[in-house]
């Protein structure tokens, strides 16, 4: 032929006599594709995030794309390969990070050629949390705080993996409720958090040392007394919230128990007695009758007195 197709092509000779007659004989002729095949464009570059697929875990499906190529003779095969194994572009799971798709291009004679994309997964999930139960603990003794609070774990999760799990708990807790953050944080920085609740309780009663017992005179003309200073006892508590007595406002003569009371902010109660002694040391008056004079009694030295 003029032109010789891929493969083996038979050429028959023929030689003729001046008689006519002939005889022949035959020619194979092989041609062989050496040249590769072209890609013309690879697929490009893909960023991927693991949520894409809604699977929620840490690989994801990708839409890779197909190559455009072309050969001199014919394309017979294009594949994906990762890592030298052939993958099905559409159901292949890719984790995170990069991961090199070589996509290889092979023609009818099994030239072949090749060309890289690049899958980035990146993990755009957060972990998840749930805080230890909230806590009522008592205040330390002969203090106002709490040092030492057993908060518990989190339970925490993430589609990939947990990183680092921390709080913002103070090393001593005060009277009242603390709210404690927690915070989890994933292998790709995504984070979440939960808050869990520290009430510390004074269940602690304040002291009070009352005031000295007390004597004092009556009032001038009164057989009670009024005004009487009673002092001021000595309390202590966390927070003392007040300090009360249930003095009467006048005193009367003998003894009277004064109860003094100091409650804290958190109701919590005590009381002591003072004794306030009313004394009369005032002398009574007298003023006598005036003078008699009166006659003896008749035959006597002497007589009755008249009143």
């Amino acid at each position: 032929p003029s032109t010789f197709p891929l493969g083996d092509t038979i050429v028959i000779w023929t030689v003729t006599d001046a008689a006519g007659n002939t005889t022949t004989c035959t020619q194979t002729v092989t041609v062989t594709d050496d040249e590769d095949p072209v890609i013309a464009t690879c697929p490009a570059d893909v960023t991927a995030n693991t949520s894409d697929d809604g699977t929620g875990n840490c690989t994801t499906t990708v839409a890779l794309g197909t190559p455009v190529s072309n050969d001199n003779c014919s394309v017979a095969t294009t594949e994906a390969q990762v890592n030298g194994t052939t993958i099905d572009p559409i159901t292949f799971e890719f984790g995170l990070g990069d991961t090199t798709v070589t996509w290889l291009i092979t023609d009818g004679s099994g030239n072949t050629t090749t060309c890289t994309q690049t899958v980035t997964v990146t993990d755009d999930e957060n972990p998840t949390i749930t805080c230890p139960a909230n806590i009522s603990v008592n205040i330390d003794a002969a203090a106002c705080d709490v040092s030492t609070v057993n908060l518990g774990t989190p339970i925490t999760d993430d589609n990939c993996s947990v990183a680092s799990v921390t709080n913002d708990a103070p090393s001593t807790y005060p009277l009242g409720d603390t709210i404690v953050t927690w915070t989890v944080t994933d292998g790709s920085g995504n984070t979440a958090t939960c808050t869990q609740t520290v009430t510390v309780i004074d269940n602690v009663d304040p002291t009070i040392s009352c005031p000295a017992n007390i004597s004092v005179s009556a009032d001038a003309g009164l057989c009670s007394a009024s005004g009487v200073n009673l002092g001021t006892p000595t309390t202590s508590d966390c927070v003392v919230s007040t300090v009360t007595n249930d003095a009467p406002s006048t005193f009367p003569l003998g003894d009277t128990i004064v109860t003094w009371t100091v409650t804290d902010s958190s109701g919590n109660s005590a009381s002591c007695t003072q004794t306030v002694t009313v004394t009369d040391d005032e002398n009574p008056t007298i003023t006598c009758p005036a003078d008699v004079s009166v006659t003896a009694d008749t035959d006597s030295c002497e007589t009755l007195a008249a009143n």
